[in-house]
């Protein structure tokens, strides 16, 4: 469908940001690949709580049970912080790369945001291809 096509360049432009953001050339080394991750799974976790925050209000306003997904969002966003949380373990970020956090989150965020009130469904396919991605990066490190 053209939302999935939507989606899936969407991902492939995402990539391209975050692999310029990263300094990402495929050659792996344990500085870059734990840069790499840490940046990914601190912005993993937008799209599971965003979903979580408009079902939740959307639930409260129509005063009708949501069926379980707002604690699906919920958990979804956890697992992604846990991700994190291991990895931070193995590398400290710098106070630079906090901050350039702090921007990615809030301008992913934003946009996912406005691109979930106008499109939960494209919003799903694009997390889809989301995790597609990051299967394949995953893959390429453990390799």
């Amino acid at each position: 469908t053209m939302s999935d096509k939507i989606a899936y360049n969407a991902v492939k432009l995402t990539r391209l940001g975050f692999d310029a953001a990263t300094g990402w050339n495929h050659e792996i080394t344990t500085s870059k690949v734990l840069q790499r991750v840490i940046f990914l799974e601190t912005v993993a976790a937008v799209p599971g709580m965003t979903a979580a925050i408009i079902r939740h209000f959307k639930s409260l306003r129509s005063m009708e049970r949501d069926g379980g997904l707002i604690n699906m969002f919920l958990e979804e966003a956890t697992n992604e912080r846990m991700h994190l949380l291991t990895f931070v373990t193995m590398r400290d970020p710098s106070m630079f790369f906090r901050a350039s956090v702090i921007g990615a989150q809030f301008g992913f965020g934003t946009a996912f945001l406005l691109a979930y009130l106008a499109s939960p469904k494209f919003c799903h396919r694009f997390v889809g291809y989301i995790e597609e991605e990051a299967c394949s990066t995953y893959t390429k490190i453990i390799e």
